[in-house]
């Protein structure tokens, strides 16, 4: 079976970096995102507690494709088609875009922003929920070890996914 196409958001990059599980993920799957949620996971305040510092050659070696451009186009096509967007990070929002122009209807691919709800929330919108999938599900099927995978924030678990879903899909979060 092929490597599946995973869109990957700034949270999650972070999250394998900071685990050390990027080479892993990016073996296991094939890896995809936005210029915007690189330099959101290159920047950042470095004196800041817990901030992850990423080599950004391994980070642009892990991808499958080099990050898309994302215009004004498609950010202004976007937000016509889904206006609540605009609460979003930039890096999220760059991602969606990218998504509603160029790969609509979505094919065979995760997107995977498991760290924000609203970026969960805002999937309903389009219908993307199913297109949802946890970093702990995708180290999982790239054979990551218990012990890696036990140091996982836990918003990057398939549990705190589920849950969030179907606080959407009830509309307990909106």
């Amino acid at each position: 079976m092929a490597p599946q196409r995973v869109f990957l958001d700034t949270n999650v990059i972070i999250e394998c970096f900071k685990i050390g599980v990027w080479t892993e993920l990016s073996k296991g799957h094939k890896l995809e995102t936005v210029d915007e949620v690189i330099t959101e996971a290159m920047t950042g305040d470095t004196s800041r507690r817990g901030h992850v510092l990423m080599d950004r050659t391994e980070l642009l070696g892990g991808l499958a494709m080099p990050p898309y451009p994302v215009t004004r186009q498609d950010r202004n096509k976007l937000l016509r088609d889904y206006p609540t967007v605009a609460v979003l990070d930039p890096g999220e929002l760059n991602l969606f875009a990218y998504l509603n122009a160029h790969e609509l209807p979505l094919g065979n691919f995760k997107v995977v922003s498991t760290a924000d709800k609203g970026a969960i929330a805002f999937c309903k919108l389009p219908g993307w929920l199913d297109h949802l999938v946890s970093l702990e599900e995708l180290l999982v099927s790239a054979n990551t070890s218990r012990g890696k995978l036990a140091q996982l924030g836990p918003q990057h678990y398939t549990k705190f996914l589920a849950e969030v879903r179907t606080q959407v899909w009830l509309g307990f979060i909106p």
